[in-house]
């Protein structure tokens, strides 16, 4: 929805990720009155309000009163503000619509609208999707959750086009009742963000709202059942797993990822070891997208070149270094338990990383330090803990394996490091939330990248 030109528009929440940017910029193209609010400070949005300069905005920083509804003819809020805050229940008493940036695009998108969603794997699945229809011919766009605002694309966009939009469970819960998307692709639906949701119901339900929005097909895991369970009206649905495929499905045929679609076809799209992504749930993500590409038109010969040739997003796990013979890898992306333990098992099915010495650490979501502990410890040889979780997750661990505890990710790092032999293997994935330290999982993936720096260039010194 986008009322009409001279409206008083709140936007609540700039973000920290340029949506709230872009959104004021889409709505000021308009004509818009865009009155902002957020509970930073003018000193800490400095650069913010530098790139919005341009514009003449209502800046009301450092509060978030009720007073900031008056006038105000729509409140578009930031995904990261619950459905409870304050500001927005007093905006639901007055009957003043609430939308968001996701609902600003689909509405006024001209094209055809991709979502992806899931627990783990979004963000690379997308990524995959984007290369593949772009490689098979296909004009498409990159953006959403994923961190690039596609408000900010209105120019390029035309009706022959497809955007390729991640969709977080954030996004999905405030998502309008008549939002409309081409397809729904979903990575595996499992436990996350319960510190927002609270039940774990919830969370699932919104992700739903992404299949029940999908009007042309959705794709889901074979072996998801709360994927499997969502309503949709989409004409098709389809499915993959990491075996021979079924009708209707991807799987894999001689460790190739196979489609068989339409008359019952087998096309063979890349080989497991053509690559670059590590783990089964790589190649899920793998089957996820080429399902998706191919139902839009895209050649597998085409799908199989952009999978063969995608190299890991990064924070998403690969080999970083090679440090006196021992290996690094880099998972930051993680913030939950499940993403880390794929890592684990990826590392554990390739030669040479039998012995992991695992770094993790941050805020937990759920406080379950004992269920945490019995999902990864078996995998482990030692653990080395950071931040706000480590003296609790700690003492479930030291019962399974060697484990040490540390204030901060270096320290923790440089331990791990210590501790590992030649030959063996560090795992950098966090498996926790990053607030208690850090804005972002960005800014404590680039700190680990920092340590890394400084430490290559220590062991070169002694080398």
């Amino acid at each position: 929805m986008r009322p009409a030109a001279g409206t008083t528009v709140l936007v609540h929440g700039l973000g920290r990720f340029g949506g709230g940017r872009e959104t004021i910029r889409y709505l000021a193209r308009h004509g818009l009155r865009i009155r902002v609010a957020d509970r930073s400070s003018e000193a800490d949005l400095a650069a913010t309000r530098k790139s919005l300069a341009e514009f003449a905005i209502d800046w009301q920083l450092g509060r978030e009163d009720e007073a900031l509804l008056d006038g105000i003819g729509l409140l578009v809020a930031n995904p990261a503000i619950a459905a409870e805050h304050p500001l927005l229940a007093a905006a639901h008493d007055r009957g003043i619509a609430i939308t968001q940036e996701l609902d600003l695009f689909l509405a006024a998108y001209p094209g055809r609208v991709l979502g992806v969603s899931g627990t783990n794997g979004k963000s690379t699945t997308a990524t995959l999707l984007h290369r593949a229809l772009s490689r098979g011919g296909t004009d498409v766009l990159l953006g959403g959750n994923i961190g690039h605002s596609l408000l900010a694309e209105e120019a390029h966009w035309r009706k022959e086009q497809v955007a390729v939009v991640e969709m977080s469970s954030f996004q999905l819960e405030r998502l309008g009742d008549d939002a409309k998307v081409h397809g729904a692709v979903f990575t595996r639906v499992l436990e996350d963000h319960l510190d927002r949701h609270v039940t774990l119901a919830a969370y699932h339900a919104a992700k739903g709202r992404l299949a029940a929005a999908a009007t042309a097909f959705v794709v889901h895991c074979a072996e998801d059942p709360v994927a499997e369970a969502y309503p949709t009206t989409a004409r098709q649905r389809l499915r993959y797993a990491l075996c021979e495929p079924a009708p209707q499905s991807a799987g894999m045929v001689d460790d190739f990822v196979t489609l068989r679609l339409g008359a019952g076809t087998v096309d063979p799209v890349v080989h497991r070891r053509a690559l670059h992504l590590l783990g089964d749930f790589q190649l899920e993500n793998v089957m996820a997208a080429s399902l998706a590409a191919s139902l839009l038109g895209a050649a597998p010969n085409a799908v199989g070149f952009a999978m063969a040739t995608a190299p890991p997003l990064p924070f998403r796990l690969q080999h970083v270094a090679t440090i006196d013979n021992v290996r690094l890898y880099d998972n930051g992306v993680s913030t939950e338990a499940g993403s880390t333990l794929s890592a684990l098992r990826a590392l554990h099915g390739r030669a040479g990383n039998q012995r992991i010495h695992w770094v993790g650490g941050g805020k937990s979501k759920d406080n379950r330090h004992d269920r945490v502990a019995e999902s990864l410890g078996p995998w482990l040889s030692s653990a080395h803990l950071f931040g706000a979780v480590a003296a609790d997750l700690a003492r479930p661990l030291e019962t399974i394996c060697t484990t040490t505890a540390h204030d901060h990710l270096q320290s923790a790092l440089d331990a791990a490091l210590d501790a590992a032999q030649p030959g063996e293997t560090v795992l950098w994935s966090p498996a926790h939330a990053s607030f208690d330290q850090y804005p972002n999982f960005r800014a404590r993936a680039l700190d680990f990248h920092q340590w890394l720096i400084s430490r290559r260039a220590k062991s070169a010194e002694v080398g």
